[in-house]
């Protein structure tokens, strides 16, 4: 069975007033995210993050929360369908009483002594690692295992934050396979690396905000070229035509620097999955490779 494409951009429904359907919030924001200008924008990525706010406060306060303006946010709920910020609010509440993680977090106040700030920074990687896990599904983990395990060649692709985090994954899936390699080389740009993709290679691509502009021209390339390929970004990220498979990931706090935890989670529990289903042939390759740190004696 073929599995769900852009697994991230699936809505969930909350019944409006009316007990028509709308898609979720993320869902909505994101077919419309290109075209928002940046007052709607600075409300849209709070709203993405923390949907549940919707339902906790009124316009007046979601404006000043985000920085933006009653008028930003009134005419971004507009722009998403709902009649008012009313409307929007009772869907999002809907939501919640459905039981979605993801309209259950809220913004919380910075926490003020060492210990409360200990407590917070787990709470939040806490939050984001169950929204992102909880939000996967098997058959979709499946298949991206199961062409990870075959591909003729695998790629990954990051910049900026997202190149340590593709360099993590490379290190573990070469434990158990070859051909593993990690774009973009030191000084090297991508259209020598890329130029005999086939339908047999997997790109995984890496790209969470600030995404360049490289990002989706790589995987329109692959797309081109019959490759697959598996795309991990945040939630705030465009649905992208050319990705196989789309993984989110909650990378949002309540501080200035975008959080990793959640991301790490993923890719370690995929690299787990990746060892399973390699099974023998992956533990010969990975013995091979510790028999050879001995004799290179590589490790003290």
């Amino acid at each position: 069975m073929t599995a769900v494409r852009n697994q991230g951009t699936k809505p969930n429904e909350a019944a409006s007033k009316s007990g028509k359907a709308h898609p979720s919030f993320e869902s909505l924001i994101r077919s419309h995210y290109a075209d928002l200008p940046e007052s709607e924008r600075r409300i849209a990525d709070l709203i993405l993050e923390f949907p549940g706010e919707v339902s906790a406060y009124s316009a007046t306060e979601l404006a000043e929360l985000s920085g933006g303006s009653k008028a930003a946010v009134t005419r971004l709920v507009q722009r998403l369908g709902f009649a008012t910020f009313e409307e929007a609010r009772r869907a999002a509440r809907d939501a919640k009483s459905w039981g979605s993680p993801l309209y259950l977090m809220t913004r919380e106040s910075p926490a003020g002594s060492f210990g409360a700030r200990i407590e917070d920074q787990i709470q939040q990687d806490t939050q984001n690692i169950s929204r992102t896990l909880e939000a996967l599904q098997s058959e979709t983990v499946d298949e991206i295992v199961d062409s990870i395990a075959v591909a003729r060649r695998i790629f990954l692709l990051g910049y900026r934050n997202s190149h340590y985090l593709a360099g993590y994954m490379r290190w573990q899936i070469i434990q158990v396979r070859d051909d593993v390699y990690l774009l973009p080389a030191a000084g090297e740009t991508l259209a020598e690396e890329v130029a005999d993709l086939t339908k047999d290679d997997l790109l995984i691509v890496i790209g969470f905000r600030r995404r360049v502009a490289q990002v989706p021209r790589a995987m329109s390339v692959a797309h081109k070229f019959g490759a697959k390929v598996l795309y991990i970004t945040d939630w705030s990220a465009e649905p992208n035509p050319h990705a196989t498979w789309t993984l989110p990931c909650a990378v949002k706090g309540n501080d200035l620097f975008d959080r990793y935890a959640a991301a790490m989670s993923l890719l370690h529990f995929l690299s787990v999955a990746i060892v399973n289903r390699l099974a023998k042939k992956g533990r010969g390759r990975l013995t091979r490779i510790e028999n050879l740190h001995e004799d290179l004696e590589e490790f003290e």
